[in-house]
């Protein structure tokens, strides 16, 4: 007879070895990139936009790596894009690093998925470059080019808006004292 009850590996993540390991590892990285100048060079969107050191500074950029087949890169898609939302007018620059190439964005998928962030496809020696660990990997970067903040993957304590909320208080934070 099959068991119909749950797996509890599944409902304690916290309790597996092999989870805190990785937990750990990622908090290591989060506070080794934070304060580190962020390695943006020069690169142009899927919709022809150039932009450089030169041209971001000044700015607060969010930057995200994803990739069309991450389910929970496309699953945090929602919650980045109510970021752009709300910055709007701001001196707030959204950008996506994807490692898709350009063509299978557009026709694969973009027809079918909005994503309001500026994308910047084939993006893999940018990942490496910021040393991305895993997908998705998010940044908030200060006026001056500095990483504040950075995380991997979506952590479900604050649900599906969990990197709306990350990315808000860095922002908001980032804000306030450019204008003090």
């Amino acid at each position: 007879m099959e068991s119909k009850s749950p797996n509890t590996q599944s409902l304690f993540p916290t309790l597996d070895p092999t989870y805190q390991k990785l937990k750990q590892t990622y908090s290591d990285w989060e506070e080794c990139v934070k304060g580190q100048k962020a390695p943006l060079q020069s690169f142009k969107t899927i919709n022809g936009e150039t932009y450089d050191a030169a041209s971001l500074e000044g700015k607060i950029v969010v930057v995200n790596f994803w990739f069309m087949s991450c389910a929970p890169c496309r699953a945090e898609i929602p919650a980045l894009n109510k970021l752009v939302e709300e910055y709007k007018g701001k001196n707030v620059l959204f950008i996506g690093f994807s490692t898709d190439k350009a063509d299978r964005l557009k026709s694969a998928f973009f027809e079918q998925n909005r994503f309001d962030f500026k994308v910047v496809a084939d993006a893999q020696s940018l990942a490496r470059s910021f040393q991305v660990m895993s997908f998705p990997t998010t940044f908030v970067i200060d006026q001056e080019g500095v990483i504040r903040q950075a995380w991997i993957g979506v952590d479900s304590s604050l649900g599906a808006l969990n990197p709306y909320y990350k990315a808000k208080a860095a922002i908001d934070n980032l804000l306030v004292t450019a204008t003090k």
